[in-house]
Parts: structure tokens; C-alpha cells; sequence
């Protein structure tokens, strides 16, 4: 063996003991690689040195640079290591900010998790996006990684980013099986679609929509964040879903931050503009906008479980049920620690017309409900001439409406009121508490009301602190979610979101 030879594998040598050794075998040299980590954290004259250093042992380019070459899997390990120390990274920031003066938080406080960040990260190569919602989009080193509402952390090989071009692919991947559970897709731009959609994720027309989750259905279980872009011309006729939308069928999934456009319309199966029905015991819709008209319910058609609907608004005509929700299922077969699992409605308002042709149920933010309605407001006209439970809140409810207005006319048949049609029947405490309606409310049957049609159940205490147009009343009556009018509700108090 050539002594500049002998000396350079040598050098080698010294410098990394822990990983190669020499030896000499009939006159040639050679290398024992102990780890794929030999250029894990070299200067490149070393990288260099041992490339050389391993031709001359006769090792071909093809082994230290093709897909299962010494080098690309020393490339691989060393991103997977750093992957591995981002995401352990953004865990302990979680960790770090789940408690502010010494409370637990539900959702992660948005400046006290941005110090954390930058604590592990520092400033200069990160950049994080907060939702709102609790939820995040973190990019360290171009990479991104995603913090749900629920504080997990989705890891950089699981957040798939897609555009106009690949949105019918992602659909088609959806309806063919692939859930997308515990991945975060993110939408990249605005899209315009063109003729006749079909939504994402498939639901039978025939399902039991109490026992959804069969083999022939195909639901959406991740997480789908539009990044506050916009789908527009979404149209939607058919009748193969038992309930359309952008989404068709949702399991325990989440979706946030897309708007329908304009020239969309959502028709044929029971419908809403962005999720046909939403199911199971996780899983929210956030920060949605609707501007499609639909048959039945604004952002929703349908959700059964326990669910958020989040700051939401609907601009559509809705010829149905109610304009942020159609309604909400309890399932009687669930296991009894869920039977009393119920949803809520925050800081949601409607400002679009409710028009319901036939059936019972309907309500400025939705028709039949079991839950809380919290922070809202209707400001679209509201008129329901031939059925029962109509208001400008909810049609019906078991549960709370707190801190809502309605300010728009209502007419309906029988059970009508300003904020609640009825209190219905069965278990649970209905109570309306901190709401006011301004609005005309004119039923052609029997128990029309300007706050509640009708309390059916035997409940104390049921509406506290409610005002009508009849009224003198100011913001500082209503309580702390109230502010003073800016100008769009001729005088009458808004909510603090608005």
C-alpha cells in the first residue's frame, strides 16, 4: 500500500476511533464502518477525506451515493435525528405553557407557547401561526410540524401540504379509503373548482346514521386546515351521500379555517357548506365561512357526539334548518358515560336568510340542538310559515343560550320566540341567560313569545336577564361579552368578537 495512503487512512482513523478502523489485508486498505452517523457531524475536508479515502479502498460511487449509499443514509440518519429533537422540542413547549398563574389550561395560551418556542428554537429560523383556536402551524428549518386544540403535536412526515392540483387526488385518496387519521393536511391556496363536486368522504344513503362507521363508508379522521384560503364555485346535487358538503362524512376529525365562495350551492342530499355530518367524541370545526346557499344547514348538516363549532359564520341562503347547524343527535346506544356527552356553538353568528319550506325546526343558528350556544348572534331574516319550534337562536334545545342576539324578523307557525322556539321536552336544564331579540317575531299558530315561544318543561329560573325591542337596556346590562354598537346594529349592543 502507497505510504500517503497508509497516512491519510491513518489521520482518518485518529480522528474518528469511535467509528472506523483500519485494516490491511494483502497489501490493501480498507474500512469497517461501525455507523451510517460517520458524517454526522464532520467538517467537509473530512467528509471529503474519507469519500477519497473509501474510493481508494474500492468502494464505487454508486455505494456511497446512490439511494442506499453511505452517504444518503448518513444524510437520512442525521435528519431523522434532527426531526426527532424538533419535535421533543415543540412536546416541551407544549409541556411549558399548559399552565398559566398556576391554572391548567384547556387550550394552549398563544404568547406563553411562542416564549417556550423560542426558549428551545430561538427567533431566527422559526415561525409559528397560531389559529386562534389552540391550534398551531409551526415551521422550524422549512420543515412543519402541527399543534391540534387538543395539544398534540403531528410530527413534519405527517403534515401534507396540498394545492389546486392535488385537491381531486386528496378527495379521491379519501373516498378510497385512506382516513388521513393523525395527519394534518394544509391547504396551499384558493382553489376554483369546476362543474359538479363530489364531497369528501363517502356516507351511504342508507346508512343508520347512529352506527355510521361500516365497511362502505368512507370518513375523513384527520385534521384539514384551509389556511384561511377559499373554495370557490363548490356545487353539489347528488343524492349518492346521505348528506353533502365539502366534506361528506367526518369521524373525530377537525376542520378549520376554509371559506366557501361565492356561485356555490349545495343541493340534492341534505347538505351544508363545509361538513355533511361530523361524529364521534373529538374532533371540532373552527374558523369556517360559508357563503354557499344550501338545503339544511350553514357550516353543518349534522354532528353526533361531543363537538365545537367555533367562530363560524354564514353568509348563504339556507332553505332548511339552521345557519350555522341543521342539528345535533344524542345516540341512545352510545355507552352510558357518553349518553350525556353534548356539543357547543361559540362566538358563531348567521347573517344569512333561513327559509324553512317544510318539516319542524329552525333557527337563526340551528334547529334542533343538545348543548350550549354561547357568544352568537343572528342577523338574517328568519321565516318558518309551516312548521313547528322556530328562533331566532335555536328551534330547540337541551342546554344554554348565554350572551346571544337576535336582531331580524321572525314568522313562524306554532312555538316561536325571539331567541328559542321551545325548551321541548325530556331531561336537562334549558336556561337563557344575558340575550336580548330587537326583532319582530310573528307566529300564525299558537305560542309565539319575543324571547321563548314556549318553557315545556318544568324549569326555574329559565330566562334570566333577557330584554326585547321593548326594552330600555344597554352593552353594561348584558354582561361582559357585550360592547356598545359600532354602527351595524342601529343602536343595539354587539358581542366583543364581533
Amino acid at each position: 500500500m502507497r505510504e500517503n495512503n497508509r497516512n491519510s487512512i491513518e489521520k482518518c482513523r485518529k480522528k474518528l476511533p469511535q467509528f472506523t478502523t483500519m485494516n490491511v489485508i494483502d497489501g490493501q486498505a480498507g474500512l469497517v464502518i461501525y455507523s451510517s452517523l460517520i458524517f454526522y457531524s464532520l467538517t467537509i475536508d473530512n467528509i471529503l477525506n474519507i469519500i477519497v479515502l473509501l474510493i481508494l479502498a474500492g468502494v464505487s460511487i454508486a455505494m456511497l451515493t446512490g439511494q442506499n449509499g453511505i452517504i444518503t443514509q448518513a444524510q437520512n440518519a442525521k435528519e431523522k435525528t434532527v426531526k426527532a429533537s424538533e419535535l421533543e422540542g415543540i412536546q416541551l413547549a407544549v409541556i411549558g405553557s399548559e399552565t398559566k398563574d398556576n391554572e391548567y389550561l384547556d387550550i394552549l395560551d398563544e404568547e406563553s407557547f411562542k416564549k417556550e418556542l423560542e426558549k428551545h428554537f430561538g427567533s431566527e429560523k422559526l415561525d409559528v401561526v397560531a389559529n386562534g383556536d389552540g391550534s398551531f402551524i409551526i415551521t422550524i428549518n422549512d420543515r412543519k410540524y402541527y399543534v391540534n386544540d387538543d395539544k398534540t403535536v403531528i410530527d413534519s412526515d405527517n403534515v401534507i401540504e396540498i394545492g389546486p392540483d392535488e385537491f381531486a387526488n386528496f378527495r379521491d385518496d379519501v373516498n378510497n379509503g385512506n382516513s388521513y387519521e393523525g395527519k394534518a393536511v394544509l391547504l396551499t391556496s384558493d382553489i376554483t373548482l369546476s362543474g359538479e363536486w363530489e364531497p369528501i368522504g363517502f356516507i351511504d344513503s342508507n346508512t343508520d346514521e347512529k352506527n355510521p362507521e361500516t365497511e362502505n363508508n368512507k370518513p375523513f379522521k384527520g385534521i384539514f386546515d384551509g389556511c384561511n384560503h377559499t373554495i370557490n364555485n363548490l356545487k353539489i346535487s347528488s343524492t349518492d351521500n346521505k348528506y353533502n358538503g365539502l366534506f361528506s362524512f367526518v369521524v373525530d376529525g377537525t376542520i378549520r379555517n376554509i371559506t366557501i365562495g361565492k356561485e356555490s350551492e349545495i343541493s340534492g342530499s341534505q347538505g351544508a357548506g363545509v361538513v355533511g355530518y361530523l361524529y364521534g367524541f373529538k374532533g371540532n370545526i373552527s374558523n369556517c365561512v360559508n357563503n354557499a346557499n344550501t338545503n339544511c344547514g350553514g357550516i353543518a348538516r349534522i354532528i353526533a357526539g361531543q363537538h365545537i363549532i367555533y367562530n363560524c359564520k354564514n353568509y348563504g341562503t339556507v332553505n332548511g334548518m339552521g345557519g350555522i347547524l341543521g342539528s345535533s343527535n344524542g345516540i341512545d346506544e352510545w355507552p352510558e358515560e357518553y349518553k350525556n356527552y353534548s356539543h357547543k356553538i361559540i362566538n358563531c353568528g348567521n347573517y344569512g336568510k333561513i327559509m324553512r319550506k317544510r318539516g319542524d325546526y329552525c333557527g337563526g343558528l340551528v334547529g334542533f340542538f343538545k348543548g350550549d350556544i354561547l357568544n352568537c348572534c343572528n342577523k338574517g331574516e328568519i321565516s318558518n310559515n309551516t312548521a313547528t319550534y322556530t328562533g331566532g337562536i335555536a328551534g330547540n334545545i337541551v342546554g344554554a343560550i348565554e350572551n346571544c342576539y337576535n336582531i331580524k324578523n321572525i314568522s313562524g307557525k306554532n312555538r316561536v320566540g325571539g331567541i328559542l322556539g321551545s325548551t321541548g321536552s325530556g331531561k336537562g336544564e334549558r336556561n337563557i341567560i344575558n340575550c336580548y331579540s330587537s326583532g319582530d317575531v310573528v307566529g300564525s299558530g299558537v305560542y309565539v313569545g319575543q324571547i321563548v315561544g314556549i318553557i315545556e318543561t318544568e324549569q326555574t329560573n329559565a330566562i334570566t336577564n333577557c330584554y326585547t325591542k321593548n326594552d330600555t337596556f344597554t352593552f353594561k346590562d348584558l354582561g361582559d361579552a357585550f360592547k356598545e354598537d359600532t354602527g351595524e346594529n342601529n343602536g343595539y349592543p354587539m358581542l366583543k368578537w364581533e
